[in-house]
């Protein structure tokens, strides 16, 4: 009988264990499914991954725009989120998106270092 029990509890702790390490994935069936599918991948991504998902996110959105005044001209452009392209990125995972941003994103995102302008309290004693 204990062997029972233990196995059944063995089973159930890799069952979650496998659900657990299941990616998140977009949720597109309305925007606010999006944006909180959007947040807890986000969420769960590390630094390096996050900055690359969010470009991508940028990238996609401005696909096919060849200059400024195609963002002003169109305000549907004016709000450059997850909704906005959340179908398609349905069912994507973070690395999905990544790859499909690469792929179809044509804006050149550069990173620059952040420069504090204020002094920081030590500078300011």
């Amino acid at each position: 009988m204990k062997k029972r029990v233990l196995v059944a509890m063995l089973a159930m702790l890799i069952a979650t264990t496998a659900h657990a390490a299941e990616p998140v994935r977009l949720d597109a069936s309305s925007d606010a499914a999006a944006e909180a599918s959007w947040k807890r991948m986000v969420a769960s991504s590390n630094a390096s991954k996050k900055q690359k998902l969010l470009e991508a996110m940028l990238k996609i959105n401005l696909a096919g725009v060849k200059t400024a005044s195609d963002v002003v001209d169109h305000p549907e452009m004016h709000s450059l989120g997850i909704a906005r392209i959340k179908e398609r990125v349905a069912g994507m995972t973070a690395d999905e998106i990544i790859e499909y941003g690469e792929r179809v994103g044509t804006a050149q995102i550069e990173r620059t270092e952040v420069v504090p302008v204020l002094p920081t309290p030590a500078e300011l004693q």
